[in-house]
């Protein structure tokens, strides 16, 4: 190597260790350690024998609401609240011992201002050089965001019990259409888990929907629509739940679609009452048209010349027809109170055998009783004696024979009572047996609709049957059961 250029690489060399020797000056160190700790996040101490704070960093002070010169020489269990006292001390002391002791955990301490906050501290220790062992513990102050957590924790919950305890239905799909959460309501209305309804689309819940009519809704959200219809659900048992929808699009922060807020609220109620009216009023109509129909074709004979019989027949008809049609409007006054009448204990018995005197004097019908007991309780309401009346009625005013025959016989069961009403009338055939209870359907008349929708609301059952099996021209058998009423519970 050139002379000049071993020369030069000397001196550098030499620089070098100049400048590291300088580095490693204890007052240089002394300084740059100090700019370290003091602007560090953390607040920093070193504790010495019994309990001395040795040492504490600018943030440690701040932290412990002090200053640096009024914190050095304490002993640091005075700032630690009372409860904590023991256990920092115990952890302190077997820590020293070479014990394993949690090196990360919170305590509370009392700052000089007073002020009580919460620490989450790092320790661990070390042994200085003459052989003495100190303890160095980092810690942050985390009081606001474990308040932070708390409120956030406890909106958590709020929201959570709200939504739990909301009466109506709450799903939440994603861009697919795909159920990702399903409130209680929702569940319990479609009577499914959640695991059986998350992860699902939503279509696969409802009445037949068309992939075109699927994808306007998706179209509609993604544009930012909302939007309230009406949409069936079917339920786990195949029952068809009407439902209006209230469906709300969400965006993340970048303003990408990312799914829909669905708010589902149970029409069932809605839309029986209307079928209710529309059912009644059909009913109506259909048998006052009748009655309208007989009172204007003897009008019409009263005007004629004509035997007196005809005249007299005439206004008979007259009278019977409006008599009726008072009946009627009466039976759909009572149906309509039903709904709002409450369940109670009702003995059948002395019901029966009033509406059994007045079968008896309005149609001269000769009435056979069987199995009717001291008491008969059942569960009904005050309206049970017109349900009662209704079928006793149909049992003799259908039927021409002068000399009308009604059976009436009572059955226990288990948890029930059936009461049985007999006539030998017409019969019904097959087909109107079938048909007789149906919905909307009017061959029954208003009376036979009225008593099976009680029926319904007592919890029972009514079926017909031929009062003698397989020849339906020797009348007919109502069969109805009700629920025997819960005894009365001792005080």
């Amino acid at each position: 190597m050139p002379q000049g250029a071993e020369k030069r690489v000397q001196k550098n060399k030499s620089d070098k260790s100049s400048k590291r020797n300088s580095f490693f000056d204890p007052s240089a160190n002394k300084t740059i350690l100090k700019i370290i700790l003091d602007n560090a996040h953390e607040g920093i101490v070193i504790v010495g024998d019994d309990y001395i704070l040795e040492y504490i960093n600018e943030p440690g002070a701040t932290i412990f609401g002090g200053k640096i010169k009024d914190l050095i020489g304490y002993d640091f269990r005075q700032f630690l609240r009372d409860d904590m006292v023991k256990i920092v001390a115990e952890r302190y002391e077997r820590r020293r011992r070479g014990e394993e002791v949690p090196e990360v955990y919170p305590f509370t301490i009392i700052r000089k201002d007073g002020v009580e906050i919460i620490l989450e501290g790092r320790v661990e220790i070390f042994q200085t050089t003459d052989g003495k062992i100190k303890t160095i513990a980092h810690f942050l102050d985390i009081t606001q965001l474990l308040k932070n957590r708390d409120a956030l924790e406890e909106s958590e919950t709020r929201y959570k019990l709200l939504v739990e305890t909301m009466n109506d239905g709450l799903a939440i799909d994603d861009e697919s259409g795909n159920l990702v959460y399903a409130n209680e309501a929702f569940c319990r209305m479609l009577g499914y888990e959640s695991s059986e309804i998350l992860g699902k689309r939503w279509t696969d819940f409802t009445e037949e929907m068309t992939v075109d009519e699927f994808n306007k809704k998706m179209s509609e959200r993604k544009s930012g629509v909302t939007d309230s219809y009406e949409l069936n659900w079917v339920s786990k048992t195949g029952e068809i739940i009407p439902t209006i929808i209230s469906a709300t699009p969400y965006f993340d922060r970048s303003g990408k679609f990312i799914g829909t807020f669905a708010v589902i609220t149970q029409i069932s109620s809605q839309k029986e009452a209307e079928e209710t009216v529309q059912f009644y009023l059909d009913l109506l109509g259909h048998d006052i048209t009748n009655q309208l129909q007989v009172i204007m074709t003897s009008t019409g004979l009263l005007e004629e010349e004509v035997p007196p019989s005809y005249i007299v027949d005439a206004r008979k008809d007259i009278l019977d027809a409006v008599e009726r049609c008072n009946r009627l409007i009466t039976k759909v006054k009572r149906a309509a109170q039903i709904r709002y009448i409450p369940l109670s204990r009702i003995d059948a018995i002395p019901i029966l055998k009033e509406k059994i005197k007045v079968l008896e004097r309005v149609y001269g019908a000769q009435v056979h009783v069987q199995g009717l007991k001291k008491n008969l309780i059942v569960e009904a309401d005050v309206l049970l004696g017109e349900m009662l009346w209704n079928l006793l009625e149909n049992a003799a005013r259908h039927n021409p024979k002068e000399r009308k025959q009604v059976w009436i016989e009572c059955e226990e069961k288990a948890d029930s009572y059936n009461i049985m009403i007999s006539d030998d009338g017409p019969g019904l055939s097959d087909l109107r047996k079938s048909t007789l209870f149906k919905e909307r359907k009017h061959g029954g008349g208003v009376g036979i609709a009225l008593v099976s929708q009680m029926i319904r609301k007592y919890g029972g059952s009514i079926e017909v049957q031929d009062r003698v099996d397989g020849k339906p021209a020797l009348g007919s058998k109502f069969i109805v059961t009700l629920k025997k009423a819960k005894s009365r519970k001792k005080r």
